[in-house]
């Protein structure tokens, strides 16, 4: 029996699977948690429905492009759009057992604190939620904001097993702890031997650097390791092109390709799509703070970290992660005669997606939701501001 129909069944005999499932999404980050459910969901026959969350319905969504980016494909006419302030009245009144909710931490809080006036709507309703890359300066404040649901999905390793230790100390009824694993790394296919590779591939991050100088800054570095790889073509692999919506925004004049050409006389090539089709193109990967540099080194594509001298404002910033983990590269590091080798670390903070993880996260709960009461919603509160402390403290120490 295949491994994948042996999940098929295994599903479908679960007592407490799931009959509706509400898949909510806010932007990028989020959108391939609700991809691989969705699949899975499918499989036991489950309605599924997918919600993207916007602030205005004004704004525009999710572009098909976007969606094939990060390897969508549940179809565009599943998808209904909904103003951010209508979701709690639509999960209310979805009927769903199930319930996924890819949105920022601090919504994730405000959500399960607001679908507490709905108990009777939540009572045997499971409520997941995950991590949508790397944590360092929100570590504790990410976690604790997301603590107060049934299921929390991990791709971290580290950070599942802090959050499994610090939500046991809690007071407070928490989060069932998952590994799932990466969305994105739905298979790690082995590294072709091809001798010639066409890219130096640059992740770029929206918001690190975040200012003007750092961006310009970062730029002069990029043009002079294209001028150290002439038999290379630099590649910017976007987060989004111009006119998309992201969590992290950026101005279309602080885009490294704009600036590159403008300040440094260079035209360089931008992708859009998904950078995981052309792995094998690229011979290595350089970024500032970008989760993609894990996800490559998983693929055992060499990837870096590039220093630019600046201490970054930023709680998005984890390039003094990247540095303390043996990833930071200066540019000489990147043009000598050795051969690159990816980051073995890359492992103890992310893990490939483990289908075997799903029948613990996909289900309907066992007993009815009971009532928070008062105390605990103030309790809910000083864990989260407890929790900015500690990441307060801890970016002070790491300086």
């Amino acid at each position: 029996m295949s491994d994948s129909k042996k999940r098929r069944d295994d599903f479908q005999g679960h007592p407490l699977m799931p009959s509706k499932a509400l898949l909510i999404y806010s932007a990028d980050s989020y959108v391939g948690y609700c991809d691989v459910l969705y699949k899975h969901l499918t499989r036991i026959s489950c309605e599924i429905n997918v919600i993207e969350v916007v602030e205005d319905l004004r704004e525009p969504g999710l572009s098909k492009a976007q969606r094939e980016k990060w390897g969508v494909s549940f179809p565009e006419c599943s998808i209904s759009i909904v103003a951010e302030a209508e979701l709690p009245r639509w999960i209310a009144e979805s009927g769903a057992d199930f319930l996924f909710l890819g949105l920022p931490g601090r919504k994730v809080f405000h959500i399960c604190n607001t679908l507490h006036e709905f108990p009777s709507s939540i009572a045997l309703m499971t409520i997941a939620t995950g991590f949508p890359g790397l944590q360092y300066y929100m570590r504790f404040t990410g976690l604790f904001w997301r603590s107060f649901v049934d299921q929390l999905l991990f791709t971290d390793p580290h950070l599942y097993r802090l959050a499994r230790n610090w939500l046991s100390l809690l007071p407070l009824s928490t989060a069932n702890c998952v590994l799932l694993g990466s969305p994105r790394l739905k298979e790690v296919p082995p590294r072709s031997h091809i001798r010639i590779r066409k890219y130096i591939a640059f992740f770029e991050q929206n918001e690190v650097p975040a200012s003007s100088h750092g961006r310009y800054e970062l730029a002069r570095q990029l043009a002079i390791l294209a001028d150290l790889h002439p038999d290379r073509k630099l590649l910017i692999v976007a987060r989004n092109s111009s006119g998309e919506t992201s969590n992290h925004q950026a101005l279309d004049n602080m885009r490294l390709a704009h600036i590159l050409l403008e300040r440094e006389g260079r035209t360089v090539e931008v992708f859009n799509g998904n950078w995981m089709t052309i792995a094998d193109d690229i011979e290595f990967a350089v970024s500032v703070s970008s989760t993609a540099l894990l996800e490559a080194s998983i693929l055992q594509i060499p990837s870096f970290s590039i220093a630019i001298g600046e201490e970054s404002k930023s709680p998005f910033d984890a390039s003094r992660f990247f540095q303390r983990v043996g990833f930071e590269r200066h540019l000489g590091d990147l043009a000598g005669p050795l051969p690159l080798k990816p980051v073995a670390r890359a492992a103890d903070f992310l893990t490939p997606l483990d289908m075997n993880a799903l029948p613990q996260v996909i289900s309907r709960r066992p007993k009815p939701r009971r009532t928070t009461k008062p105390y605990e919603f103030a309790l809910r509160r000083w864990c989260v501001a407890s929790a900015r402390a500690l990441d307060r403290a801890f970016r002070f120490i790491d300086r």
